[in-house]
């Protein structure tokens, strides 16, 4: 029925509404977890990239020591370099290395880190002074390497981190004209589904207002149709069967008036007779007399009229009654005769 058409509606486009709700939520939830985590895990590896680079220039300063000879123990150096493997180690478990470019950088880090280790460990078994001044220039020169290789990973971590936060910008982006595209089709759905649910209601309560204006009008015969399979319709076939028993009623008393006014108008028509005989008798004995003929006159128009409005009641059409006085009602002949029904509403 129309109001379980109409909750099925109204359930509809709540549980719509929900579920697009939800999933932009959770869309946007996970866009903005995936960019926290490019953040943190972009932070990090450039912390540790920036911490490499610091331990490397902690190791120059050792080298420049160490050659100037105002440093003769190499301890700081071999802290430095163990320091260097294990950010070197930790910065190899970032996914940033799967590219195979910034791979073969990180690689290569590696293996000069390696080599590095190697030539500070001949440093520190040499005994010659000019031997250890070459070594130790040796290490300054795989210090410099390292530094380039670190600085193009550094590069090639920006970049990755640029172009991964653009990514998902344009994610974000294209997620929040899909939500606004979506939230734009349910609402426009549901402003049609309204209209056609107002539909379903205005249409037949117009039809059925107009069919109560045509019943106070007393238009018995107008009948109501609405095409809906729901309690409007139902409503109409109630109306309907309304306005045909009134008018049946209608009928039935219309019948009875003129079956009344057949037999009224044959007794009166025997009474008019009678009158009008001993009338003319009356008139001829009489004789000339102007007051008696006028009131004879007279009297012969009152039976006239009498005769027509007993004839009227025959071609009765309707029933229409109007205010004598004080609230009394009577028929109202001239109306209730007219062809084209009463000219306005009146109370039976």
């Amino acid at each position: 029925m129309l109001r379980h058409k109409l909750l099925v509606i109204l359930f509809s486009l709540t549980a719509l509404l929900m579920v697009l709700a939800v999933a932009a939520l959770w869309s946007l939830q996970r866009v903005f977890v995936d960019l926290d985590h490019l953040h943190n895990r972009a932070a990090v590896a450039v912390d540790q990239v920036n911490e490499l680079s610091t331990t490397l220039s902690g190791i120059e300063v050792e080298l420049y020591e160490l050659q100037t000879g105002r440093q003769h123990h190499l301890d700081g150096l071999i802290d430095a370099v163990e320091t260097m493997q294990r950010l070197s180690g930790q910065l190899g478990t970032h996914d940033l290395f799967d590219e195979p470019s910034i791979l073969r950088d990180y690689e290569d880090l590696v293996g000069q880190i390696d080599g590095f280790e190697a030539r500070v460990g001949v440093l520190a078994t040499a005994q010659d002074r000019d031997l250890t001044l070459r070594y130790n220039l040796l290490a300054l020169d795989a210090v410099s390497q390292m530094r380039q290789k670190l600085l193009r990973i550094a590069r090639h971590v920006q970049r990755h981190a640029r172009d991964e936060q653009a990514a998902l910008t344009g994610r974000f982006r294209w997620l929040v004209v899909a939500i606004a595209i979506g939230f734009l089709i349910v609402i426009n759905g549901s402003i049609l589904l309204m209209m056609r649910a107002a539909g379903m209601v205005l249409r037949p309560v117009a039809r059925l207002v107009q069919a109560s204006r045509e019943l106070a009008h007393e238009n018995f015969a107008h009948r109501v149709t609405v095409g809906q399979q729901d309690e409007f319709d139902e409503l109409a076939r109630a109306y309907n069967q309304l306005a045909e028993k009134l008018q049946e009623n209608e009928q039935r008393r219309i019948q009875t008036l003129k079956q009344m006014a057949l037999t009224l108008n044959h007794e009166l028509n025997n009474a008019i007779a009678t009158i009008e005989l001993q009338l003319t008798l009356l008139r001829r004995r009489s004789g000339p007399d102007v007051a008696l003929e006028k009131n004879l006159g007279q009297i012969h128009d009152n039976l006239q009229r009498m005769a027509q409005v007993i004839s009227s009641l025959k071609q009765l059409r309707r029933v229409v009654l109007t205010d004598y006085a004080d609230g009394v009602k009577m028929l109202d002949l001239r109306e209730s005769i007219r062809e084209d029904g009463p000219t306005a509403a009146a109370g039976q």
